[in-house]
């Protein structure tokens, strides 16, 4: 509880910042269960990404946190707080899916960025056929979300492209069937990938059925 209201004033702290800084619309949160498992997944534009949706977002999320980013003892202390876990990129790495299901078991959210790096050049890269068996695995409802404005503001490679307002949009719970790991095809996957690549991609370019 302590560190929860810690968490929270930061939180708070950090939501004012973003509004002062950026121009921020936010759609679709009541497609946000309000309890459940479920998984939360949206493109990768920004290193502020994950603020963007921890800060408005009306529930806890537990987001899935590259492994190098916890070297520094100051960002591991504030990643611990604000619930993530470590992930090995570009590697199978399965204590990071084996805390994801612990989350998921509890009835928590877990945010994923299914590419599984930022873009380099403000497209959508490929979603990693990792995730999406994780997500088939999982057969919890999964959150679709695009954010649009981000990458001009911060894109990867540094420097400042522009100042376009930001939105995030949310999607309908995306249903799939469980199907565990030994038993998925290939099919399975193109499929499920194919659906959730539709859904992030129109959510990114702004046409949520909810606007």
């Amino acid at each position: 509880m302590f560190l929860d209201g810690i968490y929270g004033i930061i939180l708070f702290c950090i939501k004012i910042g973003i509004r002062l800084k950026y121009r921020i619309h936010v759609d679709g949160i009541d497609n946000v269960p309000k309890s459940g498992p479920a998984v939360f997944i949206c493109n990768h534009t920004s290193i502020v990404d994950s603020f963007f949706i921890g800060c408005f977002l009306p529930r806890k999320i537990y987001f899935m946190a590259k492994s190098t980013e916890y070297e520094s003892a100051a960002v591991r202390l504030f990643l611990y707080l604000s619930r993530t876990f470590p992930v090995r990129r570009y590697d199978t790495d399965p204590i990071s899916l084996k805390n994801a299901m612990r989350v998921l078991s509890f009835g928590g959210m877990v945010g994923v960025y299914p590419e599984g790096e930022r873009t380099w050049d403000g497209e959508m890269t490929p979603f990693r056929n990792g995730t999406i068996r994780f997500l088939l695995a999982a057969g919890v409802p999964i959150i679709p979300a695009g954010i649009s404005g981000a990458f001009q503001h911060q894109p990867r490679w540094g420097g400042k492209m522009g100042n376009p307002d930001i939105r995030l949009s949310i999607g309908r719970p995306i249903h799939s069937p469980k199907i565990k790991g030994k038993d998925q095809t290939r099919e399975d996957v193109r499929s499920l990938a194919q659906r959730l690549v539709s859904a992030v991609s129109e959510l990114t370019e702004g046409h949520s059925e909810n606007r």
